[in-house]
């Protein structure tokens, strides 16, 4: 999983719920439909649940260890409303009602890192899908007409990438049994 240039650089990574074409297919939809030219593209879309930042391969085999042995868990998402952040121009699908076992489980990733060097984000997690950014606002006044019920399978690590026409993200590994 060593990036092409320079095996020995830090790689920017973090662990996500990566849709499968079904609600990627709704989510995408929901982005044209409200932000045209300014949604984020369609194989980018997905929820992160902890942003580990620039990884050496080091610490990433120390992450990979922590997570080794992840418990199974039963979850579905629904996605029903939208949020908008002013301040950084972002359009995002979140929940009414995020299960607590999302919270719990974000916290079991936080602590398991935490024993291997991570230091997590000071703010709060909030469960949301980034539909676009550099949105001119404002949030649609309606939620969405059909939520996006996505049952969670697994967790994903992935390596965000810069390209000339912004970021692409590739998925390194699943730890799947969630689900």
């Amino acid at each position: 999983m060593s990036s092409p240039s320079n095996p020995d650089a830090p790689r920017r990574l973090f662990l996500a719920l990566w849709p499968e074409e079904t609600e990627r297919r709704q989510l995408a939809s929901l982005a044209v439909n409200i932000a045209g030219r300014r949604r984020v593209r369609d194989d980018n879309l997905h929820l992160t649940l902890v942003f580990l930042g620039a990884t050496d391969a080091a610490r990433l085999a120390e992450y990979e260890a922590a997570l080794a042995d992840l418990a199974a868990l039963e979850l579905e998402l629904v996605l029903d409303r939208y949020g908008y952040w002013p301040q950084s121009r972002i359009l995002w699908l979140g929940s009414n009602r995020t299960p607590p076992e999302l919270y719990e489980l974000v916290a079991d990733l936080h602590q398991r890192l935490r024993g291997r060097g991570f230091t997590p984000e000071r703010r709060a997690f909030q469960a949301h899908v980034t539909l676009a950014r550099k949105f001119p606002g404002p949030v649609p006044a309606q939620p969405p007409a059909a939520p996006v019920c996505w049952p969670i399978h697994d967790i994903a690590l992935v390596e965000s990438l810069r390209e000339e026409g912004g970021a692409r993200y590739r998925v390194l590994r699943r730890w799947p049994g969630l689900g």
